[in-house]
């Protein structure tokens, strides 16, 4: 919503200090809360006031916004104000805890305003108000979306929202991992509505804040691949990885995140597989549940190196292979062609299809790999051939 819109509601003296020959000694004084206004009008000004091309008037205005009594301010923000208005003041008070709870109660707010509340709010119990009207969330889904990806809504608010926009028959295709959601909650308990989060709202919040990329004092990708190459050489039982030796300490610090991780239900990790970091998704596609792995697959976040690492898993079961596969924008790097072939999960005829795309030295070690499949292979014999002959 475009800001300043100066309300039509207002009186004639508000109306003569918002319009544009208002003189600056008269704007100064009402940015500085001295106009005699009723509230509605004075909230309204201060609000138009606080977009004013002079930054000394604007400036002066949102410190007068935050300074207004409360009388003023609350009473006001439960009234019928504009919507623009309401959107405005939402923006800039987002600190303001009780000024967000009554634009958030008010029935006049924009859905629009809401949204980006939904987005933008740290405050649990302003997120659940937000997550508590479900005729809102009917009318405008684009609250549930921006409540999900919101690390500070409970995960207990984020099943209800989830399970109502389903019984709804509501596509929420701002979640890439919608239906991997919706499938998550089906065979789980759904809490009821509480003042206070519960322990499994607790746990998500413990989990998702746990992060084993402290492991070493280096760049972001550095900290990925020490957890990928710790959890790689857990799975094999090694005790080094790449000639380097595994610190008990690093390991101890992995164990934990996988620990945490693994005390997740079904639905929490698909979430996490949204909102949380590299180190995260690099367990998390490592886990049995295929919901999991799709939601790792369709996270916003993951990377083309994650994608590299993950081409290779020979764990991963076909639906995920062919997502990889299909993926044009990460198919386009040689090393995820390279890995899809040479994975033994990768369906023939993707495999075959990115053979042709292979340098003659990888050609000659897809000939003696035992892994691949017997079409494949003979199909990399042919080709060496034909580019020789």
């Amino acid at each position: 919503m475009e800001h300043p819109i100066v309300p039509k509601a207002v009186g004639p003296q508000a109306a003569k200090i918002l319009s544009p020959d208002a003189p600056l000694p008269a704007r100064m004084m009402a940015a500085s809360g001295m106009a005699p206004l009723p509230p509605a009008d004075l909230v309204s000004v201060l609000y138009v006031l606080s977009f004013d091309k002079d930054p000394q008037v604007s400036d002066r205005a949102r410190a007068s916004l935050q300074d207004l009594p409360d009388p003023i301010l609350l009473g006001t923000l439960s009234q019928g104000l504009e919507a623009p208005v309401l959107d405005g003041l939402a923006r800039l008070l987002l600190r303001h805890g009780d000024a967000q709870q009554r634009i958030i109660l008010n029935h006049h707010t924009p859905d629009e305003t809401v949204a980006w509340l939904a987005e933008k709010l740290q405050s649990e119990n302003l997120l659940e108000m937000i997550c508590a009207n479900e005729q809102r969330l009917l009318a405008c889904p684009v609250i549930i979306e921006k409540l999900y990806f919101n690390k500070h809504s409970r995960m207990s608010s984020i099943d209800r929202a989830i399970e109502l926009a389903v019984r709804n028959g509501i596509e929420l295709t701002g979640i890439p991992a919608f239906e991997e959601a919706k499938k998550a909650i089906e065979g789980e308990l759904i809490f009821e509505p509480d003042d206070a989060p519960n322990p499994d709202d607790l746990m998500f919040m413990d989990a998702l804040d746990f992060t084993a990329e402290e492991l070493a004092d280096s760049e972001q990708e550095d900290r990925v691949d020490a957890v990928n190459d710790i959890l790689d050489a857990l799975d094999s039982s090694m005790d080094t990885t790449d000639g380097q030796e595994l610190s008990e300490d690093d390991k101890q610090k992995v164990n934990n995140l996988q620990n945490a991780i693994s005390r997740m239900t079904v639905s929490q990790k698909v979430r996490t597989a949204m909102l949380g970091n590299a180190s995260q998704r690099a367990i998390l596609i490592r886990d049995a549940n295929k919901l999991v792995i799709m939601a790792v697959l369709k996270s916003p976040s993951v990377n083309d190196a994650e994608v590299r690492r993950y081409s290779c898993l020979k764990s991963l079961p076909d639906e995920a292979i062919r997502h990889i596969a299909t993926k044009r924008e990460w198919t386009k790097n040689y090393t995820v062609k390279l890995n899809l072939v040479n994975n033994p999960r990768t369906p023939v005829e993707h495999a075959l299809r990115f053979l042709n795309h292979l340098r003659p030295n990888d050609i000659r070690m897809l000939e003696r790999s035992k892994d691949i499949p017997g079409v494949v292979k003979k199909a990399a014999v042919e080709l060496r051939k034909k580019r020789t002959s």
